[in-house]
């Protein structure tokens, strides 16, 4: 399980050799994420709150203004009280405009009500939006267990009794196109596997193993699709969710509100590079959009990619690693934008579908990483129509975001224990004899000489964990030089031998990076 409870680990656990018990074997979240089992159900996690200050700033913000089919999403913005009619309403546009197209037309979303009568209000207010609106492509089923009724109405109300049908047929049910949003209260919240899950609406609250297992239905990867999850939560904080997270598997969320202002910004700083060619941009773009790519499309659009990366490669290593960093930040905010807005900037979007791809032909660290154009062509997830044209001149600014992780930071016994048999190793294979109390305390010396760099602060802010170990092993030099004094010969053996330094420094990377994020 990747959600282990304190009784399951009391009753199956192992004594490990500090007299704690533990699993006998772990598959974690993070390492099922990064080999692609399994979502990350936290990339597109927004509170109610974030989620109002967004749509406010689009909403006011004249370089990007909703086009009058999409302008009752905005709604809300001018309403003081969330009550059902008006979560319903945000819930009913939000789906419709930016997650059912997702996955072929074929996307599903899950509503978390607070209670039986709840879910039933809930599903009544949905019915009476949806036809006030005459919504015809969005239907939704509830589930809940027993009978319940609500106050003022003596009509009894159950699950199969709403849906018109058995409760042991609602998981086929809502598999099928029919269906396309499912309202429960305390059901099909652990163990419910449907694929083609990609949003959740919260509105109750969720705690420890149960938020974690509840958000964890939108986590099933759906093949050919390349599924994007998005979760509004109406109830809970982002401490809360960080909080019941982090025992099983510590993510990235977003604390901040991510702004157009802070796109254009990235995309300028971008511009500034003069890597990107807009006519390449505007000829790839057409061809992206094609029915059918052809052998020869495909050459065209390889001959657009190879230019911008040659472009690229124009510059030293390290500053092109800076150019990708920065893409990467764009593609990333870009996409979360869209999710959680009714931002439209056509564009922009041309340019985000040119730097996706951009990205996965060239790898700046791992050369000769490719890209895949066969079969169906990668899903851009939204469809754009023409917004207002941006004229105004493009100035170079340190966008305004940032994404701190929740784990507390400090040397943990494992990383101490796995320190030790390094420097043991070390001891094995140079013939020396360094104290192993000794070269923990010179390595916490270090860490905390890398800790006070200005120039890895900025770093660390400004990219992910992966572009970030570029600046901190080139920092790592300047704070050995630093420490020499006082522990000479074992800093003398790190500085000499690049393999040993990584080897023993590189555990402290994401340490550091997520310590001065969050500074």
């Amino acid at each position: 399980t990747a959600t282990p409870k304190p009784t399951t680990i009391q009753l199956f656990g192992r004594l490990n050799t500090k007299g704690q018990r533990e699993a006998f074997h772990i598959y974690s979240m993070k390492q099922a994420i990064e080999e692609g089992f399994i979502l990350d159900v936290l990339q597109n996690y927004t509170t109610y709150d974030t989620f109002y200050q967004i749509n406010k700033e689009i909403e006011d913000d004249p370089r990007c203004k909703t086009v009058d089919a999409k302008r009752q999403i905005a709604r809300f913005v001018e309403l003081h009280e969330t009550n059902i009619a008006q979560r319903v309403e945000v819930i009913v546009e939000h789906f419709r405009t930016t997650v059912m197209p997702e996955l072929g037309g074929m996307a599903k979303a899950m509503v978390i009500t607070a209670s039986r009568q709840g879910a039933v209000k809930y599903r009544q207010a949905f019915e009476d939006y949806t036809k006030k609106k005459g919504y015809t492509d969005i239907k939704a089923l509830v589930a809940f267990s027993g009978k319940v009724k609500l106050p003022d109405d003596e009509t009894e109300y159950s699950e199969s009794s709403m849906n018109g049908f058995p409760e042991d047929r609602l998981t086929k049910e809502f598999d099928k196109d029919e269906y396309q949003v499912l309202l429960v209260a305390n059901k099909y919240q652990t163990g419910f596997d449907q694929p083609k899950l990609c949003a959740m609406y919260v509105l109750k609250k969720l705690k420890g193993v149960s938020a974690v297992q509840t958000l964890s239905r939108l986590n099933r990867i759906c093949p050919p699709f390349e599924k994007k999850t998005f979760v509004l939560d109406f109830a809970n904080t982002y401490e809360d969710i960080k909080a019941a997270f982090a025992p099983y598997y510590t993510t990235t969320l977003l604390s901040t509100s991510v702004t157009p202002t802070a796109i254009y910004d990235l995309e300028a700083q971008i511009d500034a590079y003069t890597v990107l060619d807009p006519d390449d941009i505007e000829k790839a773009n057409e061809l992206l959009y094609k029915g059918n790519i052809s052998s020869k499309d495909k050459q065209k659009l390889t001959f657009y990619f190879k230019r911008s990366k040659n472009m690229i490669e124009q510059y030293e290593p390290l500053k092109q690693q800076e150019i990708v960093s920065q893409m990467r930040h764009f593609v990333r905010f870009y996409e979360f934008l869209l999710q959680v807005s009714c931002f439209e900037d056509t564009d922009l979007h041309k340019k985000y579908n040119f730097i996706t791809y951009l990205l996965a032909y060239i790898n700046i660290k791992h050369p000769g990483g490719g890209y895949n154009l066969d079969g169906k062509i990668k899903a851009t997830n939204f469809v754009q129509k023409k917004a207002e044209e941006h004229t105004d001149p493009k100035l170079v600014a340190q966008p305004v975001v940032k994404l701190p992780t929740a784990e507390s930071f400090g040397l943990t016994e494992a990383k101490e224990e796995r320190l030790s048999q390094i420097i043991a190793e070390i001891n094995s294979r140079t013939g020396k004899a360094y104290d192993n109390d000794v070269a923990v305390k010179a390595m916490l010396q270090i860490r905390d000489i890398l800790l006070k760099s200005d120039k890895l602060k900025t770093s660390a802010r400004n990219n992910t964990v992966k572009d970030f170990e570029f600046s901190y092993f080139d920092d790592i030099d300047d704070a050995l030089i630093e420490g020499l004094e006082q522990n000479q010969d074992f800093f003398s053996l790190l500085l000499s031998n690049d393999e040993i330094k990584k080897q023993v420094l590189g555990i402290f990377t994401e340490e550091i990076y997520k310590s001065l994020r969050e500074a």
